[in-house]
């Protein structure tokens, strides 16, 4: 998180991936940091921590969640 937000200050878009059981971590981390809109791509957690068979899959399930997040204004720092 904190290489995001650093990116994020910089002016350099990111997008953050976090499983499920850590977005609320995540989340806290990035406010705790002043960036509470920070993007985000919460993903269920893989059964016994195995990646899915069909990566490109999920990739392009959330392509248009990726592209947003890097092609949209930064979110504004937390002063």
């Amino acid at each position: 998180m904190r290489d995001a937000v650093e990116f994020e200050r910089r002016g350099k878009p990111t997008i953050t991936l976090a499983h499920e059981m850590f977005a609320f971590a995540a989340r806290a981390q990035a406010k705790a940091l002043g960036m509470p809109s920070l993007p985000l791509l919460v993903e269920p957690a893989p059964p016994a921590g195995n990646l899915p068979r069909d990566v490109r899959a999920v990739a392009e399930a959330h392509l248009d969640d990726v592209l947003r997040a890097l092609i949209l204004p930064a979110p504004v720092p937390a002063p």
